[in-house]
């Protein structure tokens, strides 16, 4: 039998129609399994056994009869031993099964139909039953060839799929006769042949959704075209580190490229994270900028901190500085103390002024002089030193209103009458400490009328000799009163003299605001100072005019070596510049 499955296997192999192998059913009886004895029909029922008599096996082994008992016998046929082959798929089976029913050839003479069935159990290679297929012939009739075929509901299943074919046949008299006179069943003349062709799914899985293995197949197609398609794909684990380190360089250092990835990561995060990084120059700069404003020109705030600095190191720098106004009122008063009546020296340089000026209009006027070097300039000291008399500043408001204004020159007015009263009080005095002088007169030559003193008859006394004498005398005395005369004092003009008690005056203001101890008495005293420092000498505050009046007085242009100083002086430059270069 196994030879012939060979040689029908060789054939079939070649085609890819179904072939059959030989026959697989065993066809002697005694290679059966079950409960069964050995005879013919004749005999007895079996007192052991309540439903009857056993089968008996044939003698010849051709076959099985029943009796009263209902017992099973089978067979058993491997299929994966039978289809050894690979490459090849079980499709089903054909069957033969020769079986007679007939009550021992009288079929009429039972009461009833006596049941037999032939049972084809098809069991997976986990010994599960794959299908089940029954054939009953519990009906009467003659020896008769049962034939037919099944084919399995899934396609391409190999031999490895199953294991074993199972084969049971069941019968009994129904009548329970003495002796086997049930159903009878002839083995040695059945058949049982499977059914199979070559398989397309043994070399490609997925020729079929239906091929054992496709589902496998078809995973390991997807893994193997993109190993991405599942975690458990060969390889997923390597796909997916390249996919990541594709998307982002940065996803693990082992990525190529991650080295340069995360250097430009951290360059735009922070372009000072080093000196390679694009923008790196202009974020140092930003950095600096914002630690020093004066790090470069092009910080944002550099003209700013720039004023600054120059301020803090000259106030005098621009007009903005704070500080500039009191820093340039200090620089004039260096340059001029008679700039400002808050410059220290102010009233020292007043009175070296008035007093330089009493020297020149005595008509020292083409002496050179060189106050460079000279210590005393006609026994006047070339420095004085007064009493020094404290700064004062002077709060002016920024806005003065019409009734302010009133005030004011309501002040400047009175000022006026204070200053001519006590101006008047000044040439009174003058006018009593006065001593008249002795009038001379002398006789000329030519007839004046000038007479020298002498006796009231017109002679000289002791005599013409002694006349001459005592003209020498008087002549010599003249000239002494004259050179006398001469050197006294210039006497104070009236404007001086006006000049002179508003210094006086504002001094006296000064002390006054110093001593102040109310923003109310400071802003009346300064109301005061005000007035003294507007108050115009000859100035008619009545009609609000000045008389008319040369700027200039006549006199000779001054040419000599202290009016020389002043235009070599540098200072007298600096003092000049500062009037207009405001900068």
């Amino acid at each position: 039998m196994v030879l012939l499955f060979y040689s029908s296997y060789s054939s079939a192999q070649q085609v890819t129609i179904p072939s059959t192998t030989g026959d697989l059913l065993d066809p002697s009886a005694s290679n059966w399994s079950g409960t069964y004895g050995t005879g013919y029909w004749g005999g007895s029922t079996n007192p052991g056994s309540p439903s009857g008599t056993i089968p008996n096996r044939i003698p010849n082994n051709s076959g099985f009869i029943w009796g009263g008992a209902n017992n099973i016998i089978s067979t058993s046929i491997a299929i994966n031993t039978a289809l050894a082959q690979a490459g090849i798929q079980v499709n089903g089976f054909t069957y033969k099964w020769r079986v007679k029913n007939g009550n021992a050839n009288w079929f009429a003479g039972q009461p009833g139909v006596d049941d037999f069935e032939i049972t084809v159990d098809v069991l997976d290679s986990n010994g599960n039953i794959y299908q089940s297929y029954t054939y009953d012939y519990g009906h009467s009739h003659n020896w008769t060839n049962h034939t037919g075929a099944e084919t399995f509901p899934n396609q391409f299943l190999p031999p490895s799929y199953f294991s074993d074919i199972n084969i049971y046949a069941q019968g009994s008299d129904s009548a329970n006769w003495a002796g086997l006179y049930g159903p009878e069943f002839n083995v040695r003349d059945s058949e049982f042949k499977l059914i199979f062709q070559t398989n397309p799914c043994h070399n490609n899985p997925l020729y079929d959704p239906q091929c054992q293995g496709y589902a496998t197949a078809l995973f390991n197609q997807q893994c193997t075209q993109n190993p991405l398609f599942d975690p458990t794909c060969p390889g997923y684990a390597n796909a997916y580190l390249t996919q990541q380190c594709s998307a982002n360089p940065l996803y693990d250092p082992t990525c190529p490229g991650y080295a340069n990835a995360y250097y430009n990561q951290q360059c735009q995060l922070n372009p000072l994270y080093d000196s390679g990084c694009t923008g790196y120059a202009n974020a140092y700069l930003n950095q600096q900028c914002s630690l020093d404003p004066l790090y470069d020109p092009q910080c944002n705030g550099y003209a700013n901190a720039y004023l600054l600095q120059q301020c803090d190191l000259d106030p005098l720098y621009d007009v903005t500085c704070i500080g500039y106004q009191q820093a340039y009122v200090e620089k004039q008063c260096e340059s001029d103390p008679l700039y400002d009546v808050t410059c220290i020296g102010y009233n020292e340089a007043i009175a070296l002024q008035e007093t330089t000026d009493d020297i020149f209009d005595d008509g020292i006027t083409d002496t050179e002089i060189d106050v460079v070097t000279t210590t005393v300039i006609e026994g006047i000291p070339n420095v004085m030193t007064l009493p020094e008399v404290p700064s004062v500043q002077i709060v002016i408001e920024e806005t003065i209103i019409e009734e302010e204004y009133d005030i004011v020159e309501g002040d400047a007015l009175a000022m006026e009458d204070d200053i001519e009263k006590e101006i008047k009080e000044l040439e009174k005095a003058e006018e009593e400490e006065t001593v008249e002088e002795e009038e001379i007169v002398v006789i000329t030559d030519d007839g004046s009328d000038e007479e020298l003193p002498g006796n009231s008859d017109g002679s000289m006394g002791d005599g013409e000799s002694n006349q001459e004498d005592d003209i020498e005398k008087e002549i010599a005395e003249l000239e002494n009163k004259t050179k006398e005369k001469k050197d006294a004092p210039k006497k104070t003009s009236r404007n001086e003299k006006i000049k002179m008690l508003l210094a006086q005056k504002a001094i006296e203001l000064t002390k006054k605001v110093e001593e102040s101890v109310s923003i109310e008495q400071q802003m009346l005293v300064q109301r005061q100072l005000l007035a003294l420092i507007s108050y115009v000498p000859g100035f008619d505050y009545a009609e609000k005019k000045i008389n008319q009046v040369n700027f200039y007085p006549p006199k000779p242009t001054v040419d000599h070596a202290y009016a020389r100083w002043f235009l070599n002086d540098p200072n007298f430059g600096v003092m000049e510049d500062s009037q207009y270069n405001f900068k």
